[in-house]
């Protein structure tokens, strides 16, 4: 599994050699299963410990919650809070609106990945 960009879905390669990262692990060839998971869990907490710092993560169902969550985790959390409308509206329990303005510009990432982000805001 090569690392690759989340925005783009693209593989991203070195210009010479190997990507290494932290006291030099080879990320082009350490890639395994339990070490992705128990970076996951690590990243997750991270995120989960910085948005409890917001009312509408906190007071959120956890399957809402878990929308925050998972945007920010892909785009960090400056791309959640760049959604100002969406936030407002679930910090004033307007999921419907919420929901309406958990929305990308790019129509396919939008249809692919938002929809069902949508999904849980709406159900809750």
């Amino acid at each position: 599994m090569l690392p690759y960009d989340d925005k783009t879905g693209a593989d991203v390669r070195a210009p010479v050699g190997n990507l290494s990262w932290g006291r030099g692990f080879n990320l082009m060839k350490c890639g395994s299963t339990g070490l992705f998971d128990v970076m996951e869990s690590y990243l997750l907490q991270q995120l989960d410990n910085s948005l409890r710092a917001y009312p509408w993560y906190t007071d959120a169902s956890p399957v809402r919650a878990s929308v925050f969550l998972d945007i920010a985790y892909n785009g960090g959390i400056e791309d959640l809070l760049g959604y100002p409308h969406m936030l407002a509206a679930a910090a004033r329990g307007d999921w419907a609106e919420a929901a309406k303005q958990c929305t990308e510009k790019d129509p396919k990432l939008d249809a692919s990945r938002y929809a069902p982000l949508r999904a849980l805001l709406l159900s809750g």
